[in-house]
């Protein structure tokens, strides 16, 4: 109930928006390094970073508003400890390959420094999507360690990850620009799943570098 009720808030707040107000500012691709927190090391290996890549289509509301839909994917190991799922290092030789889909919708606010320098930030509502992918290990036991974790990754509403944001925008020329992104994804499934984990077991934070596209005339 809780994801449902953010969730419709969310998306009844982006739906007064006026289509007509929107304005495609531009693309921008996005690479960098997540880290997955876990709290289980002695089993899993230390907390995994792995590569991140994507892509998001910022559009100017009014003024210093914007909203901006964002894609993108990873892929890390988990290991199934017979009543959770765990993050594992790929060095600790444990767990299956997963492929993990962040759907995410951000809004937020930005603010010109320096005509070519911008700062902002923005709270986005995450969606991620995780989908066990192994080919190397394929016996029953695996097998059932990956069905288990799919309905782990898609039950209490464990792929609910509300975020929030800070950037840095450099406008190196006309119309490319570079990006430094610094994101947190909140676990809040931890309040209602009834597991008591810790807040920073599957905790994340980005790092991400980003070359931006403008599409249309300058934003002002």
């Amino acid at each position: 109930m809780s994801v449902r009720c953010l969730t419709v808030l969310f998306v009844v707040l982006v739906a007064a928006i006026p289509a007509s107000a929107l304005t495609v500012d531009e693309l921008d691709i996005n690479a960098g390094l997540i880290f997955i927190g876990t709290t289980d090391a002695g089993a899993t290996g230390p907390s995994p970073i792995v590569p991140i890549f994507g892509a998001s289509l910022p559009m100017g509301i009014t003024g210093p508003f914007f909203v901006e839909p964002m894609l993108e994917f990873f892929g890390t190991y988990y290991l199934w400890t017979g009543t959770n799922v765990a993050p594992a290092s790929a060095e600790w030789g444990t767990g299956f390959f997963t492929i993990g889909t962040l759907l995410s919708f951000h809004a937020g606010i930005r603010y010109d420094v320096t005509p070519v320098l911008r700062l902002g930030g923005s709270l986005g509502l995450d969606f991620l999507l995780r989908f066990p992918f192994e080919f190397q290990n394929s016996t029953s036991g695996d097998v059932a360690d990956q069905s288990s974790a799919l309905g782990y990754f898609f039950s209490e509403g464990r792929f609910f990850y509300p975020e929030t944001r800070f950037f840095l925008r450099w406008q190196i020329s006309d119309p490319f620009a570079l990006t430094v992104n610094l994101r947190a994804y909140y676990p809040l499934f931890h309040l209602w799943d009834g597991l008591s984990q810790s807040f920073l077991e599957q905790f994340m934070f980005s790092g991400e570098l980003g070359f931006g596209v403008r599409l249309g005339a300058p934003a002002k």
